[in-house]
Formats: C-alpha cells, structure tokens, sequence
C-alpha cells in the first residue's frame, strides 16, 4: 500500500507552510485524501510531484469581497472578526451581509433574536428590499441550535438548499443565549473546517465584550483569516 504523508510532511516536499498547504486542498487546488474520525488530510507522494510539476495546479482561486475595506479572501473561507464596539459589529455585519444580496447570494444569518430588528433595519436604511431577498429563499434567519452538532447540520441544509454562493454571517453571542461553553464554540468551529466549503464563505463575528480572551484566541486559531480593527490576515494558528 502507497505511503501517506502528514501535512507537516507535505508542506516540506513543496517548500510552503502547513497553512499554505490547508489553504490549497479546501480550494481544490491540491489533491489529498481524508481519513479517520477527525478526517486529517493525507497526501500521495505521486500526487505532490504533479502539483510541483504544474502538471495539475489550478488557476488562482477565485477572490470573494467581504463588502468593506475593500477586502477579498479565497472562496471558501471561514473567517472571524473580532469587534471592538457595537456601533463597529453592526457596519461591518450590514456591509457583509450587504454586499452577498447585492450579487444574488444566498445569505444566511445565525443571530439572536434581540439583532434581528437591528439588522434588518440597517439593511433597509441601504435600500435592500429584504422582502423580495426572503421570498426568493435568498435570505434566511436563524437564532442558532441548541448544539454544535444540531448547528452543523442546519447549516448542511442551509447549503444543500442553494446552487449559488451562501454567505454565512454569525454573530456569535447567540451561542451566549444557548449557554454553550468554549469546548463547544471549538467543536462548532472545528466542525465548519473539516466540511467542505467551496463557493460559502463563513463570517463569524465575535464581541470582545461579550467573550473572554480565551474565546478570543479560540476564534483566531480555528478561522482561516481574521478581521481586526479594519485588518484583514491570515491566521498563523490554525490546526
């Protein structure tokens, strides 16, 4: 039976870091195979020397605006945005969510019930007719699940129910409501990472009023990119 290399391993053969590596196969870029319970990525030896030798890299993936400050990421990422202030949380959720209607996307929003009217005003006040969004299945609205397992399962669904990009905004306070723990906020996380995402992008915001330093860090290292304080980078943490 052929060998299978680790990331670690992979990411040395082609002289590139381990979060290039990760960042290639959720983009279909490069070839790799997943196995056991948590899905690790495995690499073919054969299949690294033809992505070396151009004779199957792909173009460069397509770049997604997020809708302000002009910043794109690749399809398909899973980004959080730690927010300073309310005032900032709801400009940056609006313009997100904003930017999805304006190009047809399918959006949908996880937030508590509290910011629904909230949001929905701030989306008005651009001038979005959310009524016509909604009635096309275009726009849907959730408070969240109980559990980590029962929320990535709606968001299954969520996705096999649209043929075009979904954008996912959370503003993840309702998981305050829920009463959930930081093991389950990672479990959650972590779930969205081993899924397939190609043509979602995946917008967790996170208050730092509302959540510890610890939640902070978690947020940073189980994203692809993170936002803060109107910069975009790209996690070095994320396992």
């Amino acid at each position: 039976m052929e060998q299978l290399l680790n990331i670690r391993e992979a990411a040395e053969f082609l002289n590139v870091s381990e979060m290039t590596i990760r960042r290639w196969t959720n983009q279909g870029a490069l070839k790799c195979y997943r196995v056991g319970g948590r899905r690790a990525r495995r690499f073919k030896l054969k299949d690294l020397q033809a992505y070396l030798e151009g004779n199957t890299r792909s173009a460069s993936p397509e770049m997604v605006s997020l809708g302000f400050g002009e910043l794109t990421v690749p399809d398909g990422s899973h980004i959080t945005h730690l927010s300073v202030n309310d005032d900032e949380a709801m400009d940056v959720a609006a313009a997100f969510i904003a930017d999805g209607l304006t190009y047809n996307e399918s959006i949908c929003i996880v937030t508590p019930d509290t910011e629904v009217e909230k949001i929905v005003a701030t989306l008005q006040r651009r001038e979005l007719d959310l009524n016509r969004f909604e009635k096309s299945s275009n726009l849907h609205f959730s408070n969240g699940m109980p559990t980590p397992q029962g929320q990535a399962e709606y968001l299954s669904q969520v996705a096999g129910s649209s043929r075009k990009r979904i954008r996912v905004f959370g503003d993840m306070t309702w998981t305050k409501d829920k009463r959930w723990r930081s093991e389950d906020l990672r479990e959650l996380e972590e779930k969205v990472n081993i899924t397939p995402i190609s043509n979602m992008l995946f917008f967790c915001q996170y208050k730092l009023g509302r959540f510890s330093g610890e939640e902070a860090m978690l947020a940073i290292e189980t994203h692809s990119h993170y936002v803060y304080r109107g910069l975009l980078k790209e996690s070095p943490y994320r396992s």
